[in-house]
């Protein structure tokens, strides 16, 4: 792997976003169902996914957030999260990607991100690598989460060109492992829908999420 230096401006970016927090929240970076991955949106790209989680077996909604994130190059990534839910606070949070070094076919990779950034709230900081097997692809790294370093691992395939198949594991009990599958209807539009099993043996959770994503350059 041929390794970059990361970007000055970044890390300057990424240490005031860290000290803006004060407790646990997220923001929707790229990823699995719970874990980030070293992909970013890429140049020119924006995401925005209507997301609902709740309660199983039977469906019971109580989360509603609307999701965006945007591609700034090659190699960073920035999201602004609307939490819809009631009495949710707060209600903005932020989250920032940057792709530290990555080989020449883009098939490993090494990031370093935050998640969770808003008034009032902890944020959490990570590095996340991934690598693709051929057979899959693997993501392994670590978060700062309520003052407690976390390691992570997951792993995703596609299996068609339509379907992806996604499994996570975050350590702790306060966490989850998840099952997770994602449906491109077309070419900017998908779904993900996802199954959150928490480490403490509480109740399953699910996340649904309506996914659009273009490009906002138009055509170059």
């Amino acid at each position: 792997m041929s390794l970059q230096r990361a970007c000055p401006l970044f890390i300057v970016v990424w240490g005031w976003l860290s000290m803006l927090a004060a407790g646990p929240a997220w923001g929707c970076y790229s990823g699995l169902a719970v874990i980030p991955t070293a992909d970013v949106v890429g140049a020119g790209q924006y995401s925005i996914e209507l997301q609902t989680d709740g309660l199983l077996p039977v469906p019971r909604a109580d989360v509603y957030i609307l999701n965006t994130e945007a591609g700034i190059g090659d190699r960073f990534e920035v999201g602004v999260d609307f939490d819809l839910s009631e009495d949710a606070d707060p209600r903005v949070l932020l989250n920032a990607k940057y792709v530290l070094a990555q080989n020449a076919d883009c098939t490993r990779a090494l990031a370093l991100g935050v998640s969770g950034v808003g008034e009032g709230v902890k944020s959490v900081p990570y590095l996340v690598g991934t690598a693709d097997l051929q057979a899959l692809r693997l993501h392994l790294g670590g978060m700062r989460l309520e003052d407690k370093t976390r390691w992570f691992i997951g792993a995703d395939r596609d299996l068609t060109e339509k379907i992806n198949l996604g499994v996570d594991y975050t350590e702790g009990d306060e966490n989850y492992s998840s099952v997770a599958l994602g449906y491109q209807l077309t070419e900017c539009t998908g779904i993900f829908a996802g199954v959150l099993f928490p480490n403490d043996g509480g109740d399953t959770e699910f996340t649904l999420h309506l996914i659009f994503g273009c490009s906002y350059r138009g055509v170059e």
